[in-house]
């Protein structure tokens, strides 16, 4: 470990650059073996602004602090008397209105955190989730009776795209067509900003403003449309509710249906290619899998999210002079929490670097937050998309495999961009 010139601690070299954009063109397994020095030497360290194109650093931009142990990063996110999710959510800035079109109630704090989230919160009640399983699985069932013929194929696109984007769109009574498309397309370009492929020639900041546009488009017709013919679904839901007796401005609904269609869309999808690409990488788990798959397939959900954790950081913004592990952090400097990392942390995990479906210790995982009142809204959700979707694919596709995979250049999300998969052709 080293220090800076301020006396920030640090760790010296290129490699340990997470600040520049080449860092994230690196595999996950290179990252992660700098993310385990950091845990070991300096859990909590500073670092340069990041090389954005959405916001790119001025000289007296300041920089930031990463925090890397488990523990540390649970006690940041349920701390709101010294950490605050209002004054961003990513290591990268973003102009304010790029960021009110996406980001919703995530970038908010309490009471407004709470009072949107509230609005919300019951469509994703336990008892909901036991009403729409049925659903999830009839999709799955549906995606399947429509790629099995074909034997090849990209499976990000052919199935792991489609499962939660048809659940987002009956969600929010997208009919089947075109928006449904444009809408599961511009969440998952949204997301990927930082990625040359989905940039095509477009810089950073223009690909997720466009992208977030684009939804937001989309949103405005249909709460015109909700408001003249409104529906059994959640956008009618949030067109007519009230907040302290006042409705939700166009704004405010816009950016949670662009919120939703990215963190619903997006983050199932990606966990379900890292799943297949897995068991095909790792037959003894696989095997283990199959050998009770009911029992199994949960825990083998929740060990994929760990093992490659589709959100990779959110951060905080300290809003008093504090500390971690001792390290002074001051007001208004940010604190990113690498949720990649917590999840290899060695004092939380046993031999975390193995896939491993059976470990005991999986629930401990970070891969929906850390905890505190910004905890993924939708995980039960995302659990049931993950659950009737493998056992759709490995039941009925049993000797599916796709052993190479090709992951997006992404600081955010750990993206996947294809997932070619070949198994035997069968009919329905």
């Amino acid at each position: 470990m080293s220090q800076t010139s301020i006396d920030k601690p640090a760790i010296a070299g290129p490699e340990y650059d997470i600040s520049a954009r080449s860092f994230w063109a690196q595999d996950f397994e290179a990252r992660d073996r700098i993310f385990s020095r950091f845990r070991r030497e300096c859990p909590v360290s500073w670092h340069r602004p990041y090389e954005s194109t959405l916001m790119p650093p001025a000289e007296d931009t300041p920089g930031f602090w990463s925090v890397w142990k488990h523990e540390d990063m649970r006690t940041v996110s349920r701390d709101t008397i010294r950490f605050v999710s209002g004054q961003g959510v990513l290591m990268e800035d973003f102009p304010e209105v790029v960021a009110r079109m996406a980001q919703s109630f995530l970038s908010l704090d309490d009471p407004e955190h709470a009072a949107l989230r509230g609005l919300v919160a019951q469509a994703f009640s336990v008892r909901r989730m036991r009403l729409i399983e049925e659903d999830v699985r009839k999709q799955a069932k549906q995606i399947v009776d429509e790629m099995i013929e074909l034997g090849e194929g990209d499976f990000t696109v052919l199935f792991a795209k489609e499962l939660p984007g048809r659940m987002f769109a009956d969600f929010f009574g997208l009919t089947e067509g075109e928006t449904r498309s444009t809408v599961m397309e511009a969440a998952e370009k949204m997301l990927a900003w930082d990625d040359p492929e989905v940039q095509a020639g477009r810089s950073a900041l223009e690909t997720h403003a466009e992208e977030a546009q684009r939804l937001l488009d989309i949103a405005f017709e249909l709460i015109d449309e909700r408001r003249k013919h409104p529906g059994d679904d959640l956008l009618t839901a949030l067109v007519e509710a009230e907040v302290d007796g006042q409705r939700l401005d166009d704004w405010e609904i816009g950016a949670f249906f662009s919120l939703l269609a990215a963190a619903g869309n997006d983050t199932t999808r990606h966990t379900l290619a890292h799943a297949l690409h897995l068991l095909t990488i790792h037959p003894d788990q696989r095997a283990l899998l199959m050998a009770d798959f009911d029992r199994r397939v949960d825990r083998c959900a929740e060990e994929v999210i760990r093992f490659r954790t589709p959100v990779q950081h959110f951060r905080r913004t300290a809003i008093v002079d504090t500390d971690i592990r001792g390290v002074p952090i001051r007001e208004g400097e940010k604190v990113v929490l690498w949720y990649a990392s917590g999840n290899r942390d060695e004092d939380v995990f046993k031999n975390p670097a193995k896939f491993d479906i059976m470990r005991d210790d999986v629930s401990n995982h970070l891969g929906f937050g850390a905890g505190g009142v910004h905890y993924c809204l939708g995980n039960a959700l995302a659990k049931l998309m993950l659950r009737h979707g493998l056992k759709e694919v490995f039941t009925r596709m049993p000797d599916i495999e796709a052993p190479e995979i090709e992951c997006q250049t992404n600081n955010f999300i750990h993206g996947v961009t294809s997932l070619p998969a070949r198994w035997t052709p069968s009919t329905r």
